[in-house]
Formats: structure tokens, C-alpha cells, sequence
């Protein structure tokens, strides 16, 4: 059947998770090497979707004035989510839409083989294979259709497949949205607009093949660039071509180095971001760490990481990253925070 033309895009939260980095900015336009979150999203819609639907709220003015009318041939549509009132009522702040839709999430990469995937009937459900399924929700199957979404159970079953937030729908939803009662925790739960839906339709489940990459906290934001780096340069360092390296410091990947960044001399950079306008001052040490907009460390100063071997990584790479990189966390240096020279920062600390 033919794929559906419009996509609408979740980005309206406000994200506390992820701060520091959304202090100054929605969660979408964190910067992913020189783009950003949201515009890696819209690129594996590039060629299939012409018409995408932005559900905004928080910072909603940057995400216009970054994306304007039109990206890449899509047209863009903004829609605000006035009151925050969970995924359900996010969707609902989309209407009208008259014609069938893909819906995924703002702030997750995924791959273009599983947006197609879900649209291989009316209605589809991506379902992404996890080691462990307790964190998430979980697709209830019967008779090989989805019949509702089990939210983060206790004892998954053997073979569980996670959500990870891709969809295929029609302008039937919306009457069912409608329709929908406050959870608990009092929102409107697209849990609920899935069984709803089941209760008259066969919902097809699509076993995600492609990657999926969550950014739900700043060690995540990390972890998605570090992808990125890897996916998309050989050398497994990206460094913008306005930064400014210093020939005797060192810069060991996957690492991103921003725009109009400074690495002075003796400095050392280790699976590290620089976001745009940092300064590592000389000899420091920067490692798994992210340095946000207009961030300094100070000569001789160290971001120290650690290796939380406890850790499960929720995203799936298919290989690109190795388990060590995705479980060691550094230092998040916020919006134009300063590490003072000589310093020595422990690992999985935040600096603003």
C-alpha cells in the first residue's frame, strides 16, 4: 500500500531530564555535530513525507525560527500544545489531519527502514527487540496484531518487544482521542488510543531492524552524537571546519568538535562534544564529556569519567558503538559554564 505522505512530530516538552542543555534550547534543537536533533529526525523523511506536522510547546519560537516553513522540500506545519497533558493529547493538538500519518517522537534518531515498516497496513506499530524490556513499554501481540501497550512491566515476556514511539495512523484517531480518559497520573496516554484502536481494527506490528537511538538525558545526547560520528566519519571525529585545534593537542574519537571552538595547546579530547564557541584551555583533559555553547574548562583542568558498569543502554546501534563507550559518563558543562583551571571534576558530574 502506498506510504503515508504527512509525518507528525511530538517536540513539545520541556524536557527537565535533559538539562542542562535544555535550559537554553528545546530538546529538539539540541546540537547533534553541526545540525540539530530534530533535523536528523526530519532527514529519513526526506524523498517520502511532504507534509510534517511539528507539535511544539516549550521554546516553541526557536524551533520556528531554526526550521522556518520548509526543510529539505517538506513543508512544515506548527501546531502548540498549550496544555501539556501527555502524548495523547500532544497528537490531539495536531488536528485536523484528513489523510493517513506517520507519528513518531521528537527527540529519539531513528532509521527510515522502520518508518516504512510501520505503514505495511492501516495501522502500524513499531517494536524494537531489547535485552531487558522492563523500562519500557511493551506490545501486547494477539494473533500477530497488536492489541494494547504494557507500560514497563515487571516480568516481561520472553521475546519482548519495546515501543520505541513509531507509529502509522489515519484521521480515525482522532475521534478516539477524543474519547480518551486521564491516566493516573492524570494525561492522555497513547497506551489507551492503542487499545482503543485494537478494540476495532488489526494494528500490524513492525519489528524494527534499523537503529534507535533515545535522547532522554545528556549522557544520551552524548551517545547520539558519538553515533553519528561514527556512522558518518570514517576518522571517528568530527571537527567543524571554523574550530580552531591546536597542533600538539589530541583528539581521540568518536568526538565532535563544534563551530568556532578552541583546543589549546597539550589539551586532550577523548569521546568528548564540543559544543559551539567552547574553550579547552591548555593541557586539560576532557573525556566522555559534553561541553555546551560557549563552555570553558581551564588549563590543566580535568573531566574525569567513569564506567558504570550497572548501566543497560536503552538505544540500539547495531553495533555502531561498543557497550564501553555507551556505560562511561564524564562531566555535562552547561550553557557558558566555566571549570576553573586546575580543576579535577569526577565523572557523571554536571557543571553550571
Amino acid at each position: 500500500m502506498p506510504l503515508p505522505r504527512h509525518a507528525v512530530i511530538l517536540a513539545a516538552g520541556e524536557s527537565t531530564r535533559t538539562r542542562p542543555l535544555t535550559l537554553q534550547r528545546p530538546k529538539p534543537l539540541i546540537p547533534l555535530l553541526d545540525r540539530p536533533l530534530l533535523a536528523h529526525i526530519l532527514d529519513e523523511l526526506v524523498g517520502m513525507v511532504e507534509r510534517v506536522t511539528l507539535v511544539v510547546g516549550y521554546r516553541a519560537d526557536q524551533v520556528a525560527a531554526t526550521f522556518g516553513a520548509e526543510y529539505r522540500g517538506m513543508h512544515l506545519r506548527y501546531m502548540h500544545q498549550t496544555v501539556v497533558n501527555g502524548t495523547a493529547g500532544a497528537l490531539l493538538a495536531a488536528a485536523p489531519i484528513d489523510e493517513p500519518f506517520f507519528l513518531l517522537y521528537g527527540d529519539n534518531l531513528i532509521a527510515r527502514e522502520d518508518v516504512v515498516g510501520v505503514a505495511q497496513g492501516r495501522y502500524g506499530v513499531a517494536g524494537l527487540p531489547v535485552a531487558d524490556a522492563r523500562a519500557f513499554g511493551v506490545l501486547q501481540l494477539e494473533h500477530g496484531s497488536v492489541v494494547g501497550i504494557l507500560e514497563k512491566p515487571a516480568e516481561p515476556p520472553p521475546n519482548a518487544l519495546a515501543n520505541p514511539g513509531i507509529y502509522c495512523f489515519d484521521a480515525a484517531v482522532f475521534p478516539l482521542l477524543a474519547q480518551i480518559a486521564p491516566s493516573p497520573r492524570g494525561e492522555l496516554e497513547l497506551t489507551d488510543l492503542i487499545s482503543a484502536l485494537a478494540a476495532t481494527n488489526p494494528i500490524h506490528p513492525h519489528v524494527c531492524t534499523g537503529y534507535w537511538v533515545p535522547v532522554g538525558n545528556p549522557w544520551e545526547a552524548l551517545n547520539a552524537a558519538q553515533f553519528l560520528v561514527v556512522r558518518q566519519h570514517a576518522a571517528q571525529c568530527f571537527i567543524h571546519p571554523t574550530a580552531q585545534i591546536h597542533p600538539s593537542a589530541q583528539i581521540s574519537g568518536p568526538s565532535a568538535i563544534g563551530p568556532n571552538v578552541i583546543v589549546e595547546a597539550n589539551a586532550c579530547i577523548n569521546a568528548s562534544v564540543l559544543s559551539a564557541g567552547s574553550k579547552v584551555g591548555a593541557g586539560a583533559q576532557i573525556n566522555a564529556s559534553w561541553l555546551d555553547e560557549g563552555a570553558t574548562v581551564g588549563a590543566g583542568a580535568v573531566l574525569h569519567a567513569v564506567r558504570l558498569d550497572h548501566l543497560q543502554p536503552s538505544a540500539e546501534l547495531r553495533g555502531t558503538l561498543e557497550r564501553t563507550t555507551l556505560i562511561t559518563r564524564g562531566a555535562i558543562v552547561g550553557y557558558q559554564a566555566t571549570v576553573a583551571p586546575n580543576t579535577a571534576v569526577v565523572g557523571e558530574s554536571i557543571v553550571q
